[in-house]
């Protein structure tokens, strides 16, 4: 596929996939296909930036487009973070490299059908976690590493702990053996990556509206901005939020701490035969003036596409719209 990223590693390590194919809980990189999920680093290439909760497998039949997994397939040596940090990299085609820490998870509990939530002690990489929607790339031994959104807030005092959510895959993907993986086990990642969402383009005494719109698993990067304190003082901030029902909605018992914040919650369920986010945010329409009002949003591509045009043709800036990459 032309334009598709094509990774290696060092001699003695298996080479990557490059090839462009969605996945359940994947998204091998098209720059074609997913602009959106992209950011561009040169017109022919492209960086996995798009920051929800991002799962990995090996499956070739994927169904969601709201998570995507790296190619990659290092076969190199783990090393222990108590160990001296002897690391091992792999390097992408844009000259990006990646150095890899064993680190130990913390916690595993369920957040929702399918959904599990992670607590990894990641130390002192942690320090480099500054904003809401970074990222990190996490694997299991061998396993192809996966783009998890951070779903903790930016914390100095968290101890070296993040949070993410992880979505299950097939057996023996990424995000199934993260889902299943027992407390203490040893996990490897990546430094804090990406941006992050740069909400100084949309200063609070500017845009005293913000509009949050996720989907799925796309809740992760969205929770760490709500709870970094990035949007008080705002006078109106609303979430849309869609799931397929209550039972596969992460963190929904948040709704009220996150309402005494000020952020309201919409839940789009699509069982319920209402539609998608989308939908619902066109029937409700923006009641706002569009000059004061910006929006993030993290999520499927039809989602963010098309709340992007409603916001759009209600005269917000694309500027004020906001992703994590």
């Amino acid at each position: 596929m032309v334009g598709a990223p094509r990774f290696w590693a060092q001699p003695g390590h298996s080479q990557a996939c490059s090839h462009a194919v969605h996945c359940t809980g994947i998204l091998r990189l098209s720059p074609r296909r997913l602009p959106w999920l992209s950011a561009r680093v040169h017109p022919d290439r492209t960086l996995p930036y798009q920051l929800q909760s991002l799962a990995a497998n090996s499956s070739k039949n994927c169904l969601c487009k709201s998570s995507l997994c790296g190619c990659l397939s290092p076969r190199t040596r783990s090393v222990s973070a108590a160990s001296t940090r002897h690391s091992h990299r792999v390097f992408a085609s844009w000259g990006q490299d990646i150095e890899w820490t064993n680190v130990k998870v913390s916690r595993n509990e369920p957040a929702a059908k399918q959904l599990n939530k992670l607590v990894i002690d990641v130390g002192s990489l942690a320090e480099g976690y500054k904003t809401a929607g970074q990222f990190m790339q996490i694997k299991v031994g061998d396993s192809k590493p996966g783009f998890f959104a951070i779903a903790s807030a930016p914390d100095s005092n968290n101890q070296g702990l993040v949070e993410v959510l992880i979505k299950d895959g097939p057996p023996d993907s990424t995000a199934s053996l993260l889902c299943n993986i027992s407390s203490g086990a040893e996990v490897s990642v990546s430094p804090v990556m990406g941006k992050g969402f740069r909400m100084e383009r949309a200063p609070t005494t500017d845009h005293p509206t913000c509009l949050l719109f996720a989907t799925g698993s796309g809740i992760s990067p969205i929770k760490a901005l709500i709870e970094s304190n990035e949007l008080q003082g705002r006078q109106d901030v609303r979430l849309y939020y869609g799931t397929r029902n209550s039972d596969a909605t992460a963190y929904s018992d948040l709704d009220e701490s996150w309402k005494s914040v000020g952020v309201d919650t919409v839940h789009v369920y699509s069982d319920e035969g209402k539609g998608y986010v989308q939908d619902v945010f066109s029937q409700n329409g923006l009641d706002s003036d569009p000059s004061k009002t910006c929006a993030v949003m993290v999520g499927h591509k039809e989602m963010c596409e098309a709340v992007t045009k409603i916001l759009e043709s209600k005269g917000v800036s694309k500027e004020h719209i906001l992703l994590n990459f």
